[in-house]
């Protein structure tokens, strides 16, 4: 594992796992073995999403437990890098300890879907973002021109992401205010002078083609006026409006979590700026000349699809050779086909965002180790942990599991990507490599297959799919007792809590 940065001649980086080669192809065969179960059971929780019941809360964080401390500040990195949305971006760090010094880190990470200039310029991003944080003081009292900085930094990043927040926080609270309208009480007066608030704000800075200094304004403006919202009544009102259950199709009802989703995402970045200060203080050395460097990302490979791949029925008679749960399954099948089975099982395969790349985590895991793979020694502190900024996917958490690495990963929401794949293998890796990653397809496959038939034999969908840029995901608190997801009022959303008088220029 060579701990070097190769550079052109023009000193741009190259992934550490850089090559010429063509990944080794899979069969035709091998591939769609592979994907029919995955879009059969994506087609299955649709048809029954109606039965659907939301994901258990993230466990709390110890505050007093160095690990759960460090994960959490290894996730927020991540969090930070996903600058687009649409999942192209998301990201995924490790740290290790430099191979020639072991009192360096050395911060790797690797995206879902970036070419490599592309990671070259985030791998710039990062390597400023720790340089800022390492010459952050010491001393609290003078920090508030470093958070400033930092923040700066992180927005001017994430300005793609962060625009769409703005424009869609103005949008959201305009029909939040046409609710509050429609029932006229004391609270509903109180939350629109707060809407209203948003919505006098000037839009200039919201739009891609506004200049930089008219979006840092118009985000450090909002920011504020939210940090202040939140600690008051009416900010208290908007939250408990979004954790009560909403009706699909009553605008009055949708409205309040997805504001509230809007309103979160945007503190989280004033939020990160606190947590990343607080990592600087638990452990100075992560951030004193750390090495950066990334992994590629995934080679396109060609949608799989078959005629024979259409029908549930038939799906099922390849997946296994036991007669009963054929029988169960078609028996189901056959009852479900009122909701158009087959269609969206012929939809998943047709449709343009079925292109399976391997997901950002489970790139760093495959360069990292190898399968049954266990060095603990290679990490920093030896925390054998891949963060990401959002929550692990149900096949990463497949992988994970099956590559028996011990390694661990950030929870799993639930959520099923049909366009996921295990990562490639190239020509010099040898014939060990390509068994390897048989192995994994297999031991992957075996669970999807599993999953497939437990939903059948429960006849409900497993969890219940939100945006995987939920709330849930986007910050974390640091309260003197650090929760998450500590109480009922925090399930929908585990940044919810206080962030008291933090303001860009505190």
């Amino acid at each position: 594992m060579s701990q070097t940065m190769t550079t052109t001649s023009l000193s741009v980086p190259l992934p550490l796992d850089m090559t010429t080669e063509d990944p080794v192809p899979s069969t035709s065969r091998a591939t769609h073995k592979f994907y029919e179960p995955i879009i059969l059971y994506e087609a299955l929780i649709d048809a029954v999403k109606h039965t659907a019941k939301p994901p258990a809360p993230e466990p709390n964080i110890n505050i007093e437990d160095p690990k759960q401390v460090f994960c959490a500040f290894v996730n927020k990195l991540s969090h930070v890098c996903d600058k687009e949305r649409g999942g192209n971006t998301v990201t995924s760090f490790v740290v290790l300890k430099d191979q020639h010094n072991p009192a360096r880190a050395h911060f790797v990470f690797a995206a879902n879907r970036q070419t490599v200039s592309e990671l070259g310029v985030t791998a710039a991003y990062v390597k400023s973002l720790l340089q800022k944080i390492n010459m952050a003081p010491d001393e609290e009292v003078n920090q508030h021109n470093v958070r400033s900085s930092l923040l700066y930094h992180i927005l001017r990043f994430n300005r793609p992401r962060v625009s769409f927040y703005l424009r869609n926080l103005r949008s959201q609270a305009a029909t939040c205010l046409e609710s509050c309208q429609l029932t006229d009480t004391e609270e509903d007066d109180l939350i629109a002078e707060e809407l209203n608030k948003i919505l006098v704000c000037p839009s200039i800075g919201s739009n891609e083609n506004d200049l930089p200094v008219d979006y840092l304004r118009q985000s450090e403006t909002m920011i504020q006026l939210l940090v202040r919202m939140e600690k008051t009544p009416a900010g208290a009102a908007i939250k408990t409006r979004a954790m009560e259950e909403r009706m699909p199709g009553v605008t009055s009802m949708e409205c309040w979590p997805k504001l509230f989703h809007t309103m979160s995402r945007i503190l989280a970045y004033l939020q990160s700026v606190k947590f990343l200060l607080r990592a600087k203080r638990e452990w100075p050395s992560l951030f004193q000349d750390p090495a950066v460097d990334f992994l590629s990302s995934s080679r396109q490979m060609v949608k799989p699809a078959r005629q024979k791949s259409q029908r549930a029925d038939e799906i099922i008679g390849r997946m296994t050779r036991k007669a009963k749960n054929i029988e169960i399954f078609r028996r189901f099948v056959e009852a479900l086909q009122m909701f158009d089975l087959d269609a969206r099982i012929q939809h998943g395969f047709r449709k343009d965002s079925f292109k399976p790349v391997a997901h950002a985590e489970v790139i760093v895991l495959n360069w990292l180790l190898k399968p049954g793979e266990v060095a603990p020694d290679k990490f920093f502190n030896d925390w054998a942990y891949i963060g990401s900024g959002k929550p692990t996917c149900k096949l990463c958490v497949h992988y994970f599991r099956e590559h028996r690495s011990n390694v661990e990963h950030r929870r799993s929401h639930g959520n099923f990507y049909p366009s996921w794949r295990i990562p490639d293998v190239f020509p010099h890796q040898g014939q060990k490599a390509i068994e390897q990653k048989q192995i994994m397809v297999d031991r992957v496959l075996e669970q999807v297959r599993k999953d497939t038939f437990d939903l059948v034999r429960k006849k409900a969908s497993p969890s219940m799919k939100e945006a995987d840029s939920n709330t849930l995901t986007a910050r974390m608190t640091l309260n003197e007792y650090w929760s998450v997801r500590g109480s009922q009022d925090d399930d929908f959303d585990d940044i919810a809590s206080r962030l008291g008088g933090v303001s860009l220029n505190s």
